[in-house]
């Protein structure tokens, strides 16, 4: 299985945080940027999302529910990340991606992502 990476830019909310993200998924699809929501209601306060994507069958265009992996810079201390799918957010553990990167893999074709407190 060929792979391809694609970066999407997010909105660098946070500050000190550039929440670029990196999405690498098999090569017959693609992924792609999207507005990123309003901050969500969440235990005492709100996520705030800084990034979010898609991904889309590069044939027909149709959002795609496939294993990908994501790499992002390493969130600031305190900080627990969060995707939003399935109409509630969800947290999402990471593993080490070498130097001040963490990685997830995730199957969800359309979610934004986002930090809380």
């Amino acid at each position: 299985m060929a792979t391809a990476k694609y970066t999407i830019k997010g909105n660098d909310k946070i500050p000190n945080y550039k929440s670029e993200l990196e999405i690498d998924v098999d090569d017959k699809y693609e992924a792609y940027s999207k507005p990123i929501p309003d901050p969500t209601p969440f235990e005492d306060g709100f996520i705030t999302w800084f990034n979010a994507f898609g991904v889309r069958e590069k044939a027909s265009r149709k959002d795609a529910n496939v294993t990908y992996e994501v790499v992002l810079r390493t969130l600031p201390a305190g900080k627990r990340l969060f995707a939003l799918y399935d109409g509630k957010p969800h947290e999402i553990k990471t593993q080490s991606a070498g130097r001040d990167r963490v990685k997830f893999t995730l199957n969800v074709g359309d979610p934004p992502t986002g930090i809380f407190p």
